[in-house]
């Protein structure tokens, strides 16, 4: 029950680091993560943090859709970071 309220915390902790990004952008190794920098891997990042926070509500309330959906959102949430690494070492 831990696991699940950590994990919930991260999405929401990337949901304000979003906002954050949105209204000024971060810089990463000379790199500016906004909104004007990087759209699609911002949308991309929306869409995974959100699908976390989501799959794990379910998972904490015992559906079987969190139970599909968790490990898949743990998982998009690897890619994703594979690809802000992959925009990062350009």
């Amino acid at each position: 029950m831990i696991l699940f309220r950590v994990v919930m915390g991260f999405g929401l902790l990337n949901c304000l680091l979003l906002t954050v990004a949105v209204v000024t952008p971060l810089t990463v190794k000379g790199l500016s993560y906004g909104w004007a920098q990087a759209p699609s891997l911002m949308i991309f990042h929306v869409l995974v943090s959100a699908a976390i926070v989501y799959a794990t509500k379910e998972k904490m309330r015992g559906s079987d859709l969190g139970h599909k959906a968790f490990p898949a959102s743990i998982m998009s949430y690897v890619l994703w970071l594979c690809m802000a690494l992959r925009w990062l070492a350009q």
